[in-house]
């Protein structure tokens, strides 16, 4: 008989953080309570998707950042966070880090601030901004890494990512298939890996001086 989708989340923890895979389990179960509570009234994942797999294909899918870059005292921007992801699963598994979830959509922002406030989380906040707005602020923060998990690197992005990042940061970004919006973009290939849970996953980072496309 196949594991479920939560053992499977479960054993991958242990693989990566085998000293911590049993605290940590509680806080995504957690994490999983309130975000299907708060998806009934807005529409922060699709409702076709069954609770049992957001433990890979959000849970499991986010974390997976942390296979190939270290965001332990990382100071991180979490760009069109949307439920959460993958901030809150990056923050969960990795406390030192500072995180700003980021969304333009601010009833989406009040139910990250919901999130936050029921998993008891420190040294995380819910923004309600459009990046390039959130990129003029005079008192805007300078980020080591900014994670993009489900919006495509449009032109409009580049620059307020630029203005974002501090020097020598990084834009990390989640991509399967489909990299046609890093066309023109000088790109890292950190991992790529592809299994019958998630499918083809690639992670690129971006350097701060790279974030400019080439014709």
């Amino acid at each position: 008989m196949n594991p479920d989708n939560k053992t499977i989340f479960y054993h991958y923890l242990q693989q990566i953080r085998p000293l911590e895979a049993d605290q940590r389990m509680p806080q995504f179960q957690s994490y999983l309570d309130i975000l299907l509570e708060i998806n009934q009234g807005i529409n922060l994942i699709s409702r076709k998707t069954p609770a049992e797999l957001y433990w890979t294909q959000h849970f499991l899918d986010s974390i997976s950042l942390l296979e190939c870059l270290d965001l332990a005292g990382k100071k991180v921007l979490d760009f069109g966070s949307g439920g959460g992801l993958p901030g809150i699963p990056l923050k969960l598994l990795e406390p030192s880090c500072s995180i700003v979830l980021l969304d333009s959509v601010a009833k989406k922002v009040n139910a990250l601030k919901q999130m936050i406030q029921h998993l008891e989380l420190t040294d995380i906040s819910a923004v309600w901004s459009r990046l390039e707005d959130y990129a003029v602020l005079k008192d805007r923060p300078a980020f080591d890494l900014i994670v993009c998990r489900a919006v495509a690197l449009e032109d409009r992005y580049l620059g307020p990512l630029r203005l974002l990042l501090a020097p020598g940061g990084k834009l990390a970004i989640y991509k399967s298939h489909n990299i046609s919006d890093l066309d023109g973009i000088k790109t890292e290939l950190l991992m790529q890996k592809e299994d019958e849970i998630l499918g083809l996953r690639r992670f690129y980072a971006i350097e701060r001086k790279d974030l400019i496309r080439q014709s």
